[in-house]
């Protein structure tokens, strides 16, 4: 469901305008409509119309501490004055100070730890964690979870397992859609633990995961893969199934690689989502927070029984950005002020307050079917029947373009609208689903602000379900 609020179309075939040259995502041509960015700061983003919107979103939950920070801005500023380029196969004092901060400080200088490794997003650092992973255990297959999204290269598209998500073009003047074809073998996907509210069901839905990997062939399987707060899947699994998770990889020998490209870098109320938990993965993949998304960073932290292993051979694998000084400025400007600003600290006590307002709403707004999420990173499922939980995509996040008939109605998109019509601005996943992931400076006034907006959004889409469902009866 298209916003209406970003001003005319360019005439077809025009080119009078600068983004004309721009391949697009998410839009045709005809259908784009430039919403252009002209300043940020803080949470807010400033757009060429000069609206002020509130970015509820940290776009695509990409923005960690903020935009713009001061230390972040000024380390950038040193290092632009210092080493342009370093390739991986050289060091420079940049990178090592980075890789010391995020392998310690973040990790708390638990032993578990012995090293990472530069890379240049997260779908990167999904390849990495593969690539790693197979290499240490020299075995082909890595068994993934339903409803998760781990990016849009090769082997991350392959494994994510939300159908609507996997690089799919759809071809508006003739209909086609197109599933974009891979080389790389599909993932055997275990159940999502998805609306597991009893001990009981998360057993068994543990139980099911350890049923895929060896049907799989445990000998076969080098790893399984796990997002803890599924960014894109829109919900948060629970800590006992990730320590049942913990408990079966290690009892079957394979490795845990836990994606925290979104839930990393303190987004709930930890530096990482596991932390939550009381265990600790074999290897972390993460990106976006861990230089607030002001430099291209991504990184591949791994266990020191893994960089033991890696430290004995020499690995015929380089990346050309990898450790780039801009890049690992930003890493470590955004770590120790993190750290000197107890951001992460403030993310779990506002986090709180935000989870009972979002609970508030839930019991408010009769479209709520359920909140799910930790800290500032948190989901709505929408519903069509609050007595039957009935959605408006029945197929939900297993939508499947082609396949599937056309959404007519999206209440996330339509949520996302009127929110943006209040001057907030939120992104839009699944078409069930709202997720929230602000960026960490965010203060209570500026969540009062947005929730009120959300409120109010709430309640448009109560109207307008209590109008469609009295028409169908």
């Amino acid at each position: 469901m298209a916003s209406d609020l970003t001003g005319p179309a360019p005439a077809s075939g025009s080119r009078d305008s600068d983004d004309q040259y721009l391949l697009l995502v998410e839009s045709t041509r005809s259908e784009h409509r430039a919403r252009t960015v002209v300043d940020a700061d803080g949470c807010w983003v400033v757009m060429a119309d000069g609206r002020r919107l509130l970015d509820m979103h940290g776009q695509y939950m990409c923005v960690g501490v903020g935009h713009g920070h001061a230390r972040i801005r000024e380390a950038l500023h040193r290092a632009v004055d210092g080493l342009d380029f370093v390739c991986e196969l050289l060091d420079h004092e940049g990178k090592s100070r980075a890789a010391k901060l995020l392998v310690e400080e973040t990790m708390h200088r638990s032993p578990w730890w012995g090293g990472c490794r530069f890379v240049s997003s997260g779908s990167e650092a999904v390849e990495m964690a593969l690539l790693v992973a197979r290499t240490y255990m020299n075995r082909p297959v890595v068994v993934v979870s339903q409803a998760s999204y781990h990016g849009w290269t090769t082997g991350a598209a392959a494994s994510t397992t939300l159908p609507y998500l996997r690089n799919v073009f759809h071809d508006v003047e003739t209909g086609e859609v197109r599933a974009v074809p891979t080389s790389h073998g599909e993932f055997h996907a275990a159940p999502a633990p998805l609306g597991l509210s009893t001990e009981e069901e998360i057993r068994a839905c543990a139980e099911e995961t350890e049923r895929t990997i060896r049907a799989a062939g445990v000998h076969n399987v080098a790893a399984f893969m796990l997002e803890i707060y599924k960014g894109a899947g829109g919900f948060l699994v629970p800590d006992l199934y990730v320590q049942l998770v913990r408990e079966m990889t290690q009892r079957l020998g394979i490795l845990w690689i836990d994606d925290e490209v979104i839930a990393g870098a303190g987004r709930t109320g930890q530096w990482w989502a596991f932390q939550h938990c009381g265990v600790e993965p074999d290897i972390v993949a993460t990106a976006k927070g861990i230089s607030s998304s002001a430099v291209p960073a991504g990184a591949v932290i791994v266990s020191k029984d893994i960089a033991d292993y890696l430290g004995k051979g020499r690995w015929a694998s380089v990346s050309t950005n990898s450790g780039h000084p801009l890049a690992v400025a930003a890493v470590a400007a955004n770590i120790e002020l993190m750290r000197d600003e107890k951001v992460v600290e403030h993310v779990a006590d506002l986090g709180k307050y935000f989870g009972e307002r979002l609970a508030d709403l839930a019991e408010r707004h009769p479209t709520v079917g359920s909140v799910s999420g930790r800290g500032f990173a948190w989901a709505i499922e929408l519903v069509k029947d609050p007595s039957t939980g009935e959605r408006w995509i029945p197929r939900d996040r297993w939508y499947t373009p082609g396949t599937d008939p056309e959404m007519e109605f999206r209440p996330g998109q339509f949520v996302a609208d009127q929110c943006e019509q209040d001057g907030v601005l939120l992104f839009n996943f699944l078409p069930n689903t709202v997720t929230l992931a602000p960026p960490l400076a965010l203060s209570r006034d500026e969540l009062d602000l947005s929730l009120a907006s959300l409120d109010r959004a709430l309640s448009e889409l109560d109207q307008y379900t209590a109008r469609i469902t009295t028409k169908e009866r």
